[in-house]
């Protein structure tokens, strides 16, 4: 792939007797990317691997094309990092942090980089508060500018919104697609909270055990996992969905709103018989199209076929 920033091959980690990675081969790509899996699954230990933080038993890791143990410090020049459970100084200001994390990173003019990011994440009216007066919400923004400062071009985000209301999880998510949207910088968001995560990321990766079991393009995955359900808008709902409930392989039909839903057991006798259906009771077709399933779907489904 060549748009891919992050790519592992046969990655092996333990942990005394603890297998925590398997031959892990990942794929990450340029865009905003999800990481998910089980609990225990191995993401914080592969996280680690890819900051140069731990060192695999065997494998390889890469980031940009560098090597993950020998290059860790050009990596970490280039990545930002969000880490689980992360801390702070909480009698420092967000400002005085942020100019902190700014000389760490050697950034010209810290102070300005520090008010700009605060500006940027929505915390610049609290700037002068103390960090330990802090919403776990604006915890997680401030983490995210710390993350964002040294302008890099990845961020890894371990569990960001763990502990977050919905809200506050819509609105983190949402700067990190403002920050990618108008600034290119990609993400690599490791979560177990699926459904906001679908609203951002256009790649997933999905692990158990120490072990990819699939990863591709979210629209991909959708199709691939897909229930078989056609949406059905046509000219006369009732008339059309009583015709549909008499063919055997049409498994299940229902209304909602003015669409008919078909779960379908044989799609290509499904395709062929509709256009016979809708000409022998004189309805017209408004629109047609497969219902994808959602990243919460395909994990359920990922995860019963991988546990077989």
């Amino acid at each position: 792939m060549s748009t891919r920033i992050v790519y592992t091959k046969d990655l092996f980690k333990l942990f005394g007797d603890v297998v925590a990675l398997n031959g892990l081969n990942l794929e990450i790509p340029k865009g905003i990317c999800g990481f998910i899996g089980p609990n225990g699954s191995g993401k914080t230990t592969t996280i680690n691997i890819l900051l140069g933080l731990v060192k695999p038993d065997s494998g390889e890791a890469y980031v940009f094309g560098l090597d993950c143990w020998r290059n860790s410090y050009e990596i970490k020049r280039r990545v930002g990092v969000l880490h689980e459970n992360s801390s702070y100084p909480g009698n420092f200001s967000a400002q005085r942090f942020l100019e902190y994390v700014a000389r760490i990173y050697n950034v010209d003019k810290p102070r300005e980089k520090a008010l700009e990011m605060l500006k940027l994440v929505g915390l610049y009216d609290v700037r002068d508060r103390a960090i330990k007066g802090f919403s776990a919400g604006m915890l997680q923004r401030l983490g995210l500018a710390q993350a964002l400062i040294g302008d890099p071009e990845l961020v890894i985000l371990d569990e960001p919104t763990a502990n977050l209301d919905p809200s506050a999880r819509l609105m983190f998510l949402e700067k990190v697609k403002e920050f990618h949207r108008d600034h290119g910088v990609n993400f690599l968001i490791s979560t177990h909270i699926l459904p906001e995560l679908e609203k951002v990321c256009s790649w997933v990766s999905i692990i158990m055990n120490g072990v990819i079991v699939d990863q591709g393009y979210l629209s991909d995955l959708a199709s691939k996992y897909s229930a078989n359900i056609y949406v059905v808008e046509t000219s006369d709902l009732r008339l059309l969905a009583k015709e549909l409930e008499k063919i055997d392989f049409i498994k299940d039909l229902w209304i909602e709103g003015d669409k008919i839903y078909c779960k379908i057991s044989d799609l290509d006798s499904f395709q062929r018989n509709l256009p016979v259906v809708v000409s022998k009771i004189n309805v017209s077709i408004k629109n047609l199209q497969p219902q994808y399933s959602s990243l919460e779907e395909i994990y359920r489904e990922v995860v019963k076929r991988n546990e077989k």
